[in-house]
């Protein structure tokens, strides 16, 4: 082997290592780029044969033409007569090889074969980095911040260099250049230039992926994952599920005094989350998905809508800050959720009950009095209690006193259905 064979095979095999595309490829790339300087140089309808020894990295190239009786296309054939002039045993029809060396193509033609083999070799890598990150999808990869701007963050992943759009960065996080940096694959585009690899910190699955990776018993299957919403960098809701009754799934994702679990919260910049036991039930499910806030009672108002009462004091949390809590859990129960004061329930409760009695119905009211307040439209005690004092004096034609007298009875009626629709219900 000479020095310049030895060079060459060399070469093959560092391209081959440093763009990692299998050696055997850069061979058959080398002969198909030099079977194309070949007709370059000698005319496109030439036909070549290249032998590229793996060994040796010896090139040897061939012209090949057809043995005929008359030549009408020279590029491809060559006459018996002529053929025989080089070899004697040459018959009709079949092939005659000419060697020629490397250097008799010419430095164009040799430019040329560097550029196809160039092209060659970086498509071969182009889709191999393809498949490889298609692969990792939804998978979460390290890297170093290269580039910073308001629309994107470039990260070098080593083989490959990868963007965080807009989209996909949390608010609250300021990116250094040459930090380490985790994100989760979104997606692989192919572009004219290659793959594009698009990252992700604010994807569901970036979050699905730390618990697996933090929590043993999420990665060992014993607690399943059910769902997650997220308001990147503020808030998460995860709902988690055991068939296991031995393991608590909360307990099992939270860690001995939260130790598992603010390692991942460190991880989203202080973004607060949720650990909540999944149920079949939806109003338990709602009940827990508001958490931290304690709900009193859930009651279904139509079809994929409810409404959860909650203590006046925790009716802040129930909300969270600019309505993140309770659109998270709306989001993970798949349902519209309204929050609503104890105190401004039982008052709708009890309005709901003065509304149901008829004045008619009224005991303690004189005939007259009744027929009077059908007259003037007050057909319930709702509508009596809640109309203007002055409104009822005038309509009516009565004094402080009476009225006084009227409103008490109404009230002390609406009390008592108040009571035994509490016991109907217990």
């Amino acid at each position: 082997m000479t020095n310049q064979d030895n060079l060459i095979i060399e070469n093959i095999k560092s391209i081959a290592r440093a763009r990692g595309v299998k050696f055997d490829y850069v061979i058959e790339s080398l002969a198909e780029a030099v079977k194309n300087g070949v007709k370059r140089k000698f005319g496109k309808g030439i036909e070549s044969e290249v032998v590229v020894n793996k060994s040796t990295g010896e090139i040897k190239i061939f012209i090949v033409k057809k043995v005929v009786e008359n030549v009408e296309d020279s590029d491809k054939e060559i006459s018996l007569e002529q053929a025989s002039q080089k070899k004697e045993d040459y018959k009709i029809g079949d092939e005659f090889r000419t060697q020629i060396a490397i250097a008799d193509l010419g430095r164009s033609a040799i430019e040329s074969v560097k550029q196809t083999l160039t092209q060659r070799v970086s498509e071969a890598e182009r889709n191999r980095i393809m498949v490889e990150y298609d692969k990792k999808v939804g998978e979460i990869v390290k890297g170093i911040v290269k580039v910073v701007s308001r629309n994107e963050v470039l990260v070098d992943l080593g083989p490959v260099e990868a963007t965080i759009p807009s989209y996909g960065m949390m608010r609250n996080e300021h990116y250094r250049l040459d930090s380490p940096i985790r994100a989760v694959v979104a997606r692989v585009d192919r572009v004219k230039w290659g793959p594009q690899i698009i990252l992700s910190r604010t994807d569901w699955k970036f979050l699905e992926r730390l618990l697996y990776y933090e929590i043993p018993e999420i990665k060992e299957g014993l607690v399943q994952v059910v769902k997650i919403v997220r308001e990147p960098g503020v808030r998460a809701k995860v709902a988690v599920q055991t068939l296991e009754q031995k393991i608590d799934p909360i307990g099992a994702c939270v860690g001995y005094r939260g130790s598992r679990i603010q390692s991942i919260v460190k991880e989203l910049s202080g973004e607060r989350i949720d650990i909540i036991q999944w149920s079949k039930d939806s109003k338990l499910q709602v009940s827990r998905s508001l958490s931290p806030a304690t709900i009193k009672e859930v009651i279904a108002i139509d079809e994929g809508q409810v409404a959860a009462v909650v203590p006046d004091d925790d009716y802040s949390k129930a909300i969270g800050k600019n309505g993140v809590n309770v659109d998270l859990a709306s989001k993970l129960c798949e349902m519209e959720i309204e929050i609503k004061k104890v105190s401004e329930y039982e008052k709708e409760l009890e309005e709901k009950a003065l509304a149901k009695i008829k004045i008619k119905d009224v005991k303690g009211l004189k005939p007259a009095l009744r027929k009077l307040m059908a007259e003037k439209g007050y057909a319930n005690v709702l509508s009596v209690i809640k109309a203007p004092v002055e409104e009822l004096k005038f309509l009516l034609k009565l004094d402080d006193e009476t009225l006084e007298k009227i409103l008490e009875i109404l009230r002390k009626k609406g009390k008592e259905e108040k009571e035994d629709a509490a016991k109907q219900s217990s």
